[in-house]
């Protein structure tokens, strides 16, 4: 089998890559508000070395992802429980029921399970309550980081950390992650791992990463999303 030669190591001066990601729930870590939200992408890059270093080297990695799916948590009606006052102080008659909204809503958490609100007013108990109902719905998204870079360390040796920055943007077929905010987002990401070299040129890799996902206040109403995500890839080039 060959072996690495000069600063290059195992790498290429021009290699390709497909990945798959997927984080399965979000929270508030740097900037994002919304939580669980899941996310699921399949995509490409293309990695370009500028410098070559006896331990390091660095590339180009620019990324896009034809198909990113993105999961938000959604209210989608109630049960209800009622026995509230009546005009002229007869005694309520008690109502239960369910209702459905007519779309799902999109809600920052599923945190809220009940709501119970109870008095008793001259002798009489008065109360509400009210049961959440919850699901998920997915949305399709497209998105290209034009603006990526990454570093490897020990070029020579297989195994090899790496450590990467990104940023980019993200066009959906609606508004995310809530209604009023935007369906054009814009996306930021740094990430470290490692990637071990089967043969000059060829490479597995596996990285987490951390992503935000927001529409930088072009929208009505700008939560944005934290993610934390795992990104495995194939990389191959030609030396």
């Amino acid at each position: 089998m060959p072996e690495p030669a000069g600063n290059s190591g195992w790498s290429t001066p021009r290699s390709w890559s497909l990945f798959g990601e997927y984080s399965p729930n979000s929270s508030h870590i740097i900037l994002g508000l919304s939580d669980q939200r899941m996310f699921f992408s399949l995509g490409g890059g293309y990695n370009l070395r500028l410098a070559a270093h006896s331990g390091w080297q660095l590339f180009y990695a620019p990324e896009v992802r034809p198909v990113m799916l993105e999961s938000d948590p959604v209210a989608t009606g109630f049960q209800y429980n009622v026995c509230a006052p009546t005009v002229g102080g007869q005694p309520c008659t008690p109502l239960s029921g369910s209702y459905r909204y007519p779309e799902k809503v999109p809600v920052m958490n599923t945190n809220v399970g009940s709501t119970n609100y109870s008095a008793t007013i001259l002798g009489q108990t008065y109360y509400q309550m009210y049961s959440y109902a919850y699901g998920r719905r997915w949305t399709y998204v497209g998105a290209l980081s034009p603006l990526a870079f990454r570093a490897s360390f020990l070029p020579r040796s297989r195994l090899q950390p790496i450590v990467g920055a990104n940023a980019g943007i993200a066009v959906s077929s609606r508004d995310l992650p809530m209604f009023d905010t935007s369906a054009f987002n814009f996306t930021f990401g740094v990430g470290a791992g490692f990637q071990l070299w089967r043969s000059p040129g060829r490479a597995s890799l596996i990285e987490y990463r951390f992503q935000h996902f927001s529409n930088a206040d072009i929208g009505y109403n700008d939560p944005g999303i934290d993610s934390q995500m795992i990104h495995v890839s194939y990389l191959w080039g030609r030396r």
